[in-house]
């Protein structure tokens, strides 16, 4: 063949594939009634067909679906069962057959719509996910959130308006939340959050009818939630029928506003009892002090007292000591004076002893003499002894007393020391050295 020619055909791959990418822009939403379905055990699809209801000669739709987009979808297919198909026609290009590849599957009409609820519900229920057994407590003063919801429209703002100023910190994924094809994106989002390290999950919305509020009443999601590995708080609007998401959860709210409130109320209660408990320690502190204000007056006055005897009482036995020194020093000046003078008077007897001896005079006499003079002197040293021995500064130390000295200076007066200087005292058995930490005046 001429390379030059120009080439007026096209194989069956390339002709199939550009019809499907022309078909592709046909994307739609279908409603019709189930005719047919084959399930295929054990392959990753299945097969379908739906017809226009009521109709005497009515046009037919093959669909295809993946089985992941099946089991998401909640629905179990039925001949007769009235659906609306999301998704985009083609080619089975192996078959040569039209066919519509399915997305997502609906029911048509709230009252379908009313019927899959409850049946599902009674189903749950009887499982026990909505048991109140199962349901978890929210975590004491949370912190890390896990926040599903979309990113438009005033709900979030909603909820961060009304969420504390705690110090939360919220993982957040925007999803839709509205329509068959929320139901895949938001178990996306619960399956991405269940592996991050969170306290709470949060799943939240506007209000709505039973039937935009589909995607909340699929199984998939339900179960999901239900195993969800930390308490979960739901808070999404309805108007009659409770989304069984919400019923599943941990903790039901019927308002996003209410789930920050929620999240808010430990914060809020432990703020609130640490204020009361301020309160309450410093009220018991003010009656404490005001009605024991006397009796530490009374006591201040006793300790003041009898310190105050103490200083008394050393000053009494400063005195006396003082005196008896004075005391001792004079005796002693006297016994001085006596001993000194007895040499002389002792001289002044010998005289006349001997002079008696000499003039024959009776000697025994002169030896009495001698004998009373020596009596005498013994006399008045065995006093001074006494004397010296009462008086001594060591007999005081044994009854308590104690002698202070700085610089072998005795200490009488509290303008003899100053704070920080080092001063000697002396006990019974013996002496320490100490620092003045207190001068206390009269």
């Amino acid at each position: 063949m001429d390379k030059q020619l120009k080439k007026d055909f096209v194989s069956i791959n390339e002709y199939l594939n550009g019809i499907n990418k022309e078909l592709s822009n046909y994307e739609g939403r279908v409603v019709g009634e189930v005719a047919d379905v084959t399930l295929y055990p054990g392959r990753s699809y299945l097969f379908f067909k739906i017809k226009d209801k009521d109709e005497g000669n009515p046009a037919i739709l093959s669909c295809m679906m993946w089985k992941t987009d099946y089991e998401v979808s909640g629905l179990k297919l039925e001949v007769g069962l009235e659906i609306i198909v999301s998704g985009k026609p083609g080619i089975y290009k192996p078959l040569g057959r039209f066919t519509f590849n399915t997305k997502t599957i609906e029911l048509v009409g709230e009252g379908a719509l009313k019927i899959q609820y409850e049946k599902l519900k009674a189903q749950l229920e009887k499982e026990g996910l909505f048991a109140v057994s199962k349901k978890r407590a929210l975590p004491f003063l949370p912190e890390r959130i896990g926040l599903i919801t979309s990113k438009d429209g005033a709900v979030i703002s909603d909820f961060q308006v009304n969420l504390g100023k705690f110090g939360f910190k919220i993982s957040f994924i925007d999803s839709r939340v509205e329509g068959q094809l929320a139901t895949q994106e938001l178990l996306d989002s619960i399956r991405t959050l269940k592996k991050k390290d969170i306290e709470v999950l949060v799943l939240i919305r506007g209000g709505g009818s039973l039937e935009s509020l589909l995607p909340f009443n699929n199984e998939t999601l339900v179960r999901e939630i239900a195993n969800f590995p930390v308490p979960v708080i739901v808070g999404i609007g309805h108007e009659k029928d409770i989304p069984l998401v919400s019923l599943v959860a941990d903790k039901m709210a019927s308002t996003p506003t209410a789930v920050a409130h929620a999240l808010n109320e430990t914060w809020q209660k432990s703020i609130h009892k640490l204020d009361l408990d301020k309160e309450k320690m410093f009220s018991m502190f003010k009656d404490f002090v005001s009605s024991d204000q006397k009796n530490l007056n009374q006591y201040f006055d006793v300790i003041k007292m009898n310190f105050q005897s103490i200083f008394d009482n050393f000053s009494k036995i400063e005195e006396s000591l003082k005196r008896s020194l004075v005391t001792i020093k004079s005796r002693i000046s006297e016994i001085h004076r006596n001993i000194a003078e007895y040499p002389k008077t002792i001289n002044g007897k010998m005289r006349i002893l001997i002079k008696n001896v000499s003039e024959k005079t009776n000697l025994g006499n002169a030896l009495l003499l001698f004998k009373n003079s020596f009596d005498k002197i013994r006399e008045n040293i065995l006093s001074a002894e006494k004397l010296i021995i009462k008086s001594n500064p060591q007999v005081l130390l044994k009854l308590g007393y104690s002698i202070v000295q700085t610089e072998g200076v005795l200490i009488r007066k509290i303008s003899q020391i100053k704070k920080g200087q080092m001063v000697n005292v002396r006990v019974e058995d013996g002496a320490f050295d100490s620092e003045v930490k207190i001068i206390n005046n009269k």
